[in-house]
């Protein structure tokens, strides 16, 4: 299904629908976020519409929005989204909190500049954005809420045409290494007491469970949380014969099939040391 998010930094939910309702856009509530509206019939491109140019919303998943409600970043007083990409989620963070700083960053300059001008469009000013590799995180200090939503395969968006390109095993495994990194990092820039969300658009079990399982296992000094709302399915603890920590089946999972969204994984993780 097609899926906006209101940016309520500009815009109410109910005064967008009424105008997107002027233009023949028919649309109804995001089955589990206040703030989100399915697009179920519209004449033009959702994304050419002059609400969209004015910021009043933004195109996004409808698994994707399910990210930063388990972050709850609204009382963090410093906040870093890890691998930022374009801002999607960094805008979203804003609309959480619009007053503490966040540090978008990313290794790709180019998203960068996307992020920038998704950040003017819709009207958010509390954002840094730095080109870096985010396992050097740790190195800018500590903060209280990390996103990280991670380089991955991108298996959960294999039921849709812009997410169908040649993947291996290999692929997986090389990713999960990465993966590895960027969690560890995360966890060491996580004051105690903080909480880092660590989310891929997959639902391979190599690259989500068996990850915070991993590190659970080497560090010792987090636990998994379940998000505060009840919308997914719980995360896989044993998988082609192997244990992992029990804890993990406290992430969420969106499929496909079973929640009409693109395949996501969340797993939100609270330091304790």
């Amino acid at each position: 299904m097609k899926t906006i998010r209101v940016n309520t930094l500009l815009a109410g939910v109910e005064e967008l629908t009424e105008r997107l309702a002027e233009k023949g856009v028919v649309t109804r509530r995001h089955p589990y976020l206040w703030y989100g509206l399915v697009v179920e019939e519209t004449p033009y491109p959702i994304g050419a519409l002059h609400e969209y140019m004015q910021g009043l919303y933004t195109v996004q998943g409808p698994a994707s929005m399910m990210v930063v409600p388990a972050l709850s970043p609204e009382d963090a007083r410093r906040i870093a989204d890890m691998c930022a990409g374009a801002g999607v989620k960094t805008s979203q963070i804003a609309q959480h909190n619009p007053s503490a700083p966040i540090i978008a960053a990313d290794i790709n300059r180019r998203k960068l500049l996307a992020l920038k001008n998704n950040m003017s469009r819709l009207a958010v000013l509390n954002v840094a954005a730095l080109h870096m590799d985010a396992r050097q995180l740790p190195e800018l200090g500590r903060f209280d809420s990390i996103l990280l939503d991670a380089p991955c395969s991108g298996e959960g968006l294999l039921p849709f045409q812009r997410g169908r390109w040649p993947r291996s095993f290999g692929d997986i495994l090389s990713r999960v290494e990465l993966q590895l990194e960027l969690l560890d990092a995360a966890l060491d820039a996580l004051e105690p007491g903080g909480a880092v969300v660590y989310a891929t658009c997959s639902i391979s079990v190599e690259e989500n469970e068996y990850v915070v399982s991993t590190l659970l296992e080497s560090r010792g000094d987090f636990e998994v949380e379940e998000p505060s709302y009840t919308a997914g399915s719980p995360g896989v603890a044993r998988y082609i014969g192997l244990d992992l920590d029990p804890s993990v089946s406290r992430c969420k999972r969106f499929f496909p099939h079973r929640h009409s969204t693109e395949g996501f994984t969340i797993c939100r993780l609270v330091k304790t040391s």
